[in-house]
């Protein structure tokens, strides 16, 4: 019979097991995403400041944006506005206003289609083909982006990244597409969808200034003038990064890159 000799572990690598134990569980999001190979847009961020991210798609429609600009004037609040070139083509004095007022301009894509449906050199051609066409009517660098329909895989965030994007979703919803009036558009802001709270520091607003929501207008001055009572302030997202430590979920960290092809 043949007898087996069990040794003893060594308080070396009980330690070191320890360790990577401990790092599992305290950097578990993290270590999932290494391994899984997800990438993930920026949904939030965290941040020291009272800062909220306020958003704004436009994709089509001729009534909506033109009120809300003039809503973001007079109550002297900056916002990110998610463009399509098409109608950033077809509409360049609102765009040119919009910098003006110290807006910033991001891109929607060019075509509105989901991107995840597409190769890797189909993104890139839409992400390149709305940029040339954004900066030459805004004058900026154009470099965060949000997917249209807000679909996107690894094969889009990879793009997007090597172009020099970041990929911006959103962690508040006024679901203001819906029409579901003002009221249910504030307090889906406010309150939140489900039980969330409502927005805070450190979120993305998410509102339409496509025709297609015609509640954001008078919905708008009312969720302003109610985060303000409640401390928080309203700004573009580029600016809300920079004041970020960092993004969540983790797997939406990366680094802004340089492509060749920026200017």
């Amino acid at each position: 019979m043949q007898i087996i000799i069990f040794k003893r572990p060594s308080w070396r690598n009980i330690a070191l097991w320890g360790i990577l134990l401990f790092i599992l569980i305290a950097y578990r999001e993290n270590v999932t995403s290494v391994f899984s190979g997800k990438l993930k847009p920026i949904y939030s961020t965290n941040v020291n400041t009272q800062a909220i991210g306020l958003t704004f798609d436009i994709s089509w429609g001729e009534k909506t944006a033109e009120p809300i600009l003039d809503i973001l004037k007079q109550e002297g609040v900056h916002a990110t506005f998610f463009l399509s070139s098409p109608w950033a083509d077809k509409h360049q004095q609102l765009v040119q206003r919009m910098v003006a007022d110290g807006h910033e301009i991001g891109s929607h894509g060019n075509r509105h289609i989901d991107l995840n449906t597409l190769g890797s050199g189909e993104i890139e051609h839409e992400i390149t083909t709305a940029q040339q066409v954004l900066e030459q009517i805004s004058g900026q660098k154009v470099r965060l982006i949000r997917a249209p329909n807000g679909a996107y895989d690894n094969k889009v965030i990879s793009t997007a990244n090597k172009l020099g994007y970041r990929v911006i979703q959103w962690s508040v919803d006024s679901l203001d597409w819906k029409r579901p009036g003002p009221g249910a558009v504030i307090n889906n802001v406010l309150n939140g969808i489900h039980s969330e709270g409502g927005a805070k520091a450190g979120d993305i607003i998410l509102f339409h200034a496509s025709d297609s929501a015609p509640d954001t207008i008078q919905a708008l001055p009312t969720v302003i003038q109610r985060l303000r009572t409640k401390g928080y302030t309203l700004i573009p997202v580029g600016q809300l990064l920079s004041e970020a430590n960092s993004t969540w979920p983790p797997e939406s960290n990366l680094k802004e890159e340089p492509s060749s092809t920026n200017k």
